[in-house]
């Protein structure tokens, strides 16, 4: 970990010294000068692992990559002040949409400069220049994957212009798609496994990240594609189960939804079958700064306790006096949707908060468990305030804090971001599985019982693969809420419209939403500085 570190501030101060100036502008394309920088393989480390610092700007994970991926779906509530924009579907202008555009085409323009000036450098072993490569192509294919799941449709780049131009038409839905399985199946040539004696410092991706990656990338392709299907999804003022028949989502229709499918399960288990992963064996085992980069997670984004490279996952998400400041929670029907024994609720929740000068609890209907809070203070529930915060972000305090409402220190905390974990590989896997096979095979349940069966959830069997599929897809709202996947699981299904126009406005937040919302609309800027981007996304 403390090798990572200084990577990053030896990456940090080489783009200073390069005298780059970071810009919204795609026109910069240097991460560092390409004549001074890229000679020793000190150099070519830096350079990949400011692929990684990048993460910690304000073009992604300071911001934006929360308030845009993470607030515009069903399962997600916050103040009317904080989701009038995304989170009521409202894109235009946000510089959160924005910021994210222009992060991934930087990321792209960094590893196309790579690919040009690493190779001639003379680095030793191969295996370290070919992880190097590989963490790039990753890098590269991991940002176009993103590009076409928001933008749908848009330009490939693969070098940087050298004669100032930078016009460029999009490239079609299935090409962008291509493009990020190229560059995810270089990764997996190139990278090494995890432990590898040529892995480097810990937080990097390995062979077993871009496969999980590819996974991701063809189900999300399979499932976009897949005709007439039905899905049946909880929600609505009711919280009811409601059964929609899924769109084929716009530039997947020529794609062939159960080869894709059977990709999918194939790298799936081919990470499973590694043995190099497994989930933790308490849901709350996988989070908190003990718990970093344990065996769940494939990918993680770390982190220190500063304002560099700090997050703000626990001040937005966790509850008030544990470091969080109100910024968004779960919807109370997800939270509602739980069992009385599951763990993620249970322990994943912060039953009792101190705020406005009193206690607080959530649910009401668990009065008797909660009303007493620590220091002999009895906590009530507030209609306006009672909300429940979750427990993944909330890392400690080094101090011990009284119980009398003193507040932790908030801002940018030592908290990972978690960017791919082994739950997720099992319930790719099962999902795969199913439409693969035209029903759950006992593979299929074994893979999702094992995430259920984690977090106390009863055991599935006997269902049909309408059924199973519908399982899975709630399995996915509980175990990754707050994780950025629910609206990329919603749009890929075809069921995103539906879903959030049957809830319509809940708990005061807007969801309705229109075809537009599919897509984010491209910043004007970019529309403006090229002229082959001759209109935006549909109804922007």
């Amino acid at each position: 970990m403390q090798s990572f570190k200084y990577l990053l501030f030896m990456a940090a101060l080489l783009f200073f010294a390069a005298g780059c100036k970071k810009s919204l502008d795609e026109s910069v394309y240097d991460f560092y000068s390409p004549n001074n920088l890229y000679k020793t393989p000190a150099d070519a480390e830096a350079a990949v692992t400011g692929l990684y610092g990048h993460l910690h700007s304000w073009d992604f994970y300071k911001s934006p990559a929360l308030f845009s991926e993470d607030v515009d779906h069903d399962h997600i509530v916050g103040p009317l002040w904080n989701m009038g924009g995304v989170g009521a579907g409202n894109y235009t202008g946000s510089f959160v949409i924005n910021g994210l555009w222009h992060g991934y085409y930087y990321l792209i323009s960094q590893v196309n400069t790579i690919m040009d000036k690493v190779p001639a450098i003379k680095i030793e072993p191969d295996s370290t220049r070919n992880r190097i490569l590989g963490e790039a192509y990753f890098f590269r294919g991991w940002s176009y994957f993103n590009l076409v799941r928001l933008w749908g449709a848009v330009p490939i780049r693969l070098e940087n212009p050298t004669n100032g131009s930078r016009d460029m038409g999009r490239s079609s839905v299935e090409e962008v798609y291509q493009q990020a399985i190229n560059d995810l199946q270089e990764a997996e040539k190139l990278l090494p496994p995890k432990g590898g004696s040529f892995t480097g410092a810990v937080g990097k991706v390995t062979k077993g990240t871009a496969k999980a990656m590819l996974a991701k990338v063809y189900l999300t392709m399979a499932s976009g594609a897949l005709s007439g299907a039905q899905l049946s999804v909880r929600g609505g003022a009711d919280n009811a189960l409601y059964t929609y028949t899924k769109d084929v989502v716009k530039g997947h229709e020529q794609m062939d939804s159960k080869t894709l499918f059977a990709k999918a399960r194939d790298k799936a288990l081919e990470v499973m079958q590694s043995k190099e992963y497994d989930l933790m064996p308490t849901f709350m085992g996988i989070w908190g700064r003990a718990n970093k980069n344990n065996k769940e997670f494939l990918w993680e984004l770390q982190t220190m306790d500063n304002n560099d490279y700090g997050t703000l996952l626990q001040n937005y998400y966790s509850a008030p006096w544990y470091g969080g400041n109100s910024y968004y929670w779960m919807s109370a029907n997800l939270y509602n949707s739980y069992s009385d024994t599951d763990a993620r609720s249970s322990d994943g929740i912060f039953h009792q908060y101190f705020m406005y000068g009193a206690w607080m609890f959530y649910p009401e209907r668990d009065s008797l468990k909660y009303q007493q809070a620590p220091g002999g203070y009895t906590a009530k529930f507030y209609k306006e305030y009672s909300h429940p915060f979750t427990k993944k972000y909330w890392i400690g305090t080094d101090t011990e804090i009284g119980a009398n409402g003193t507040t932790v220190r908030t801002g940018n905390r030592d908290c990972n971001v978690p960017l791919l974990r082994y739950a997720d590989v099992l319930l790719m896997f099962a999902e795969a599985e199913n439409e693969a096979e035209g029903g759950p095979t006992s593979r299929a349940y074994d893979a999702l019982n094992a995430v259920r069966q984690r977090s106390k959830e009863t055991v599935a069997k006997g269902l049909s693969q309408q059924a199973f599929r519908s399982l899975v897809f709630d399995e996915r709202g509980k175990e990754f809420y707050q994780e950025a996947n629910r609206r990329f699981d919603l749009v890929r299904w075809g069921v995103y419209l539906q879903v959030m126009n049957k809830l319509a406005t809940v708990e005061n937040v807007i969801k309705t939403r229109e075809n537009k919302n599919l897509l984010y609309p491209i910043p004007q800027d970019e529309l403006n500085a090229n002229k082959l981007l001759k209109e935006n996304n549909p109804g922007w």
